[in-house]
C-alpha cells in the first residue's frame, strides 16, 4: 500500500558546509581616541568646519592627510595638501610618513605631523588593514581657536565637549565632532 522511497545515505549530503559571503565594507572607518565613526568618507569636521581630511592611496600604500591649522586666535597658521606642507608653513611644521607594502597593525602605514616652534606633535595617525585609520595623539587648535586634544581614550574640544568611547555611523558622510 505505501510505496518506500529508499534513500542512500551518500546521496545525502549532511556535511555541506555553510557557505559564509564575505561583505563588503564601504568606506573609511575613523578611530579618534576610544571613539569610531564607521563608513565615513574621511573628511573631519571640527566645530561645522571641514578641517581635517584623510585619503587612502591603495598602490602604493599611503595615508594622506590634508589639514588647516590655526593658533588660540583662531589665525591660520599652516595647511598641508596630501601631506605636502604649503610654503608659508614649511619652516614651522614638518610632515613625516612611512609605508609599509602591507599596512598591518604591526607595520602600519603613518602620517605624523610636528610643530618645530615647540616640538609637539600636532597629529599622529596611521591606516591598518587597508581602510581603518586610527588618530593616536593629537593636539591643535579648530578654526575657532579651541584646543582639539585626542588621546588613545577620548577626543576633547576646548574644556567644553569631551567624547569617548561613541561609535558614530557616517553613512558616508563626515566625522562630525563638535
Amino acid at each position: 500500500m505505501y510505496d518506500s522511497i529508499e534513500t542512500d545515505a551518500a546521496d545525502l549530503d549532511v556535511s555541506a558546509e555553510l557557505i559564509e559571503e564575505e561583505k563588503p565594507e564601504h568606506g573609511l572607518e575613523l578611530h579618534i581616541g576610544s571613539n569610531v565613526f564607521r563608513t565615513m568618507n574621511g573628511v573631519v569636521k571640527l566645530q561645522g568646519k571641514e578641517q581635517l581630511v584623510f585619503e587612502v592611496r591603495q598602490e602604493p600604500p599611503a595615508l594622506l592627510l590634508t589639514m588647516d591649522l590655526y593658533d588660540e586666535q583662531a589665525a591660520r597658521i599652516g595647511h598641508i595638501r596630501r601631506n605636502a606642507l604649503s610654503a608659508s608653513s614649511a619652516g614651522r611644521f614638518a610632515v613625516s610618513t612611512t609605508a609599509h607594502p602591507e599596512g598591518t597593525i604591526d607595520a602600519p602605514v603613518t602620517v605624523m605631523v610636528l610643530d618645530r616652534l615647540t616640538g609637539q606633535t600636532v597629529l599622529e595617525a596611521y591606516l591598518f588593514q587597508k581602510r581603518k585609520i586610527r588618530i593616536t595623539t593629537a593636539q591643535f587648535y579648530s578654526h575657532k581657536g579651541e584646543l582639539v586634544a585626542v588621546s588613545p581614550h577620548y577626543c576633547r574640544i576646548g574644556n567644553g565637549m569631551t567624547r569617548f568611547g561613541d561609535v558614530t555611523d557616517s553613512r558616508g558622510g563626515a566625522a562630525a565632532i563638535g
